[in-house]
């Protein structure tokens, strides 16, 4: 009668064990399929995508509404809606473990309408985002063109008169005598002390005749000169679709900002140089979509300005911001300013300066031409990071980091001609 009863305690145990077991081993399977839920996933904007797991969800959140919406369908799926371009966080929790499932989702720019024919389908193991890189060149050309020319005349009359134009020349005198009327102390002061002429020009190729005992002095002018500058930029910038990218080149400036109510001055610092804002989306196959924000700017000092005391210059400011798609390599010019001023003034002699000819002889005229080209050409490329363990290329100035030249080469072959050595940059 008791082994009865010890067999029937002991079934009472093994049977519900022996019910459960099936479903302790699916739900270890489950849980083990759920640990290899994707961490990444891409989608397109405006699409929608249901994602099946292998065990029951018990709560589901995004962390940015306004790039991804996700609702239950089900025990055992969610369904995925990409609502504006960008990424966030989507979490999962279940029972088979008490922290959430974490993937990221990347949004991106809105889809066709042969991709939203495959929308609805389960995700597999989503590929990484695609890196784009992005190759910015600044290109400006600046031309200077000034003309000069004129003429100046001085002449001392009877009667100690003088006429012609103000000025010195250094050790130039029209005939020393005395001025009548101007006396200093005990001394008259001569023409010698008041040296009237013409004012010479170290730049400017003049034709002098005339002073010391003569009573008659002239100068013709003349100079033309033209300058051409050239400046190149080319920062390249490697991102993540749908993310954003900076780059800066240049440098900052302090500005002294003044306290309200007390005599402390701070300090801020403004930037300038080249700068670039890129945010690229890959929206289908080989089509990328940039929108790029660059600028250029440089201290100027014609529009300086005096704060606490300390002159600060001005920003010449060139900047745009656009958004265009192009296909992996494809190249487009994003802006382009032309800038021309021209500046001329004529300094003459009211009345004899407006005569044919002989005019030419009391006025100055001057001419300043100054142009600028500025083109800014976006070339976006798809790219992948190096393999585990790959070669580097070389890198910039490694062909003469090692270089040591014996004294007998660097008296008698060493030309300084460093172009055709490896490792410098092209």
């Amino acid at each position: 009668m008791r082994s009865s009863v010890q067999v029937s305690k002991w079934l009472c145990l093994v049977v519900p064990l022996m019910l459960l077991m099936p479903q302790a081993l699916a739900t270890g399977k489950g849980c083990a399929a759920f640990d290899q839920m994707p961490t990444v996933i891409e989608m397109d904007q405006g699409l929608q995508q249901e994602l099946r797991l292998p065990v029951a969800i018990t709560r589901v959140a995004v962390g940015e509404p306004k790039v991804a919406d996700v609702q239950a369908s089900g025990e055992r799926a969610v369904l995925l809606t990409g609502v504006g371009q960008g990424n966030t966080s989507l979490m999962l929790w279940t029972d088979c473990a008490p922290k959430p499932h974490r993937a990221m989702v990347f949004i991106k720019g809105r889809a066709s309408a042969d991709m939203a024919e495959v929308a609805l389908q389960a995700t597999e193991q989503a590929p990484l985002p695609t890196q784009v890189q992005a190759d910015i060149r600044f290109v400006e050309v600046r031309r200077l063109k000034y003309k000069e020319a004129g003429a100046k005349l001085f002449f001392k009359g009877s009667n100690n008169s003088l006429f012609g134009s103000p000025g010195t020349v250094p050790n130039t005198v029209v005939r020393p005598g005395y001025v009548p009327g101007i006396q200093t102390g005990t001394n008259p002061v001569t023409y010698a002390d008041v040296r009237p002429g013409i004012p010479l020009d170290n730049d400017v190729f003049n034709i002098v005749w005339g002073g010391g005992s003569s009573r008659f002095l002239a100068m013709i002018n003349a100079l033309e000169n033209s300058g051409f500058a050239y400046t190149l930029a080319r920062p390249s910038l490697t991102v993540l679709s749908g993310l954003t990218a900076s780059f800066l080149a240049g440098g900052e400036i302090p500005i002294p900002v003044p306290s309200s109510g007390s005599d402390n001055v701070s300090i801020e610092y403004k930037e300038f140089g080249v700068r670039l804002a890129l945010t690229p989306t890959v929206v289908s196959g080989n089509r990328i979509n940039l929108k790029v924000a660059p600028e250029v700017s440089e201290l100027d000092y014609n529009n300086a300005v005096v704060i606490a005391g300390t002159r600060v210059p001005g920003l010449s400011v060139r900047r745009t911001d656009t958004s265009i798609t192009l296909a992996d390599g494809e190249s487009f010019i994003i802006s382009g300013l032309i800038t021309s001023n021209v500046r001329s003034g004529v300094d003459k002699m009211p009345g004899l300066g407006n005569l044919p000819i002989i005019g030419a002889f009391f006025r100055q005229t001057a001419l300043n031409r100054e142009e600028t080209e500025l083109l800014m050409i976006v070339t976006p490329h798809l790219v992948q990071p190096l393999a585990v363990n790959a070669k580097l290329p070389e890198l910039p100035g490694e062909g003469l980091r090692t270089y040591d030249p014996s004294w007998g080469h660097l008296f008698f072959m060493e030309n300084g001609s460093f172009d055709g050595r490896g490792g410098l940059s092209r």
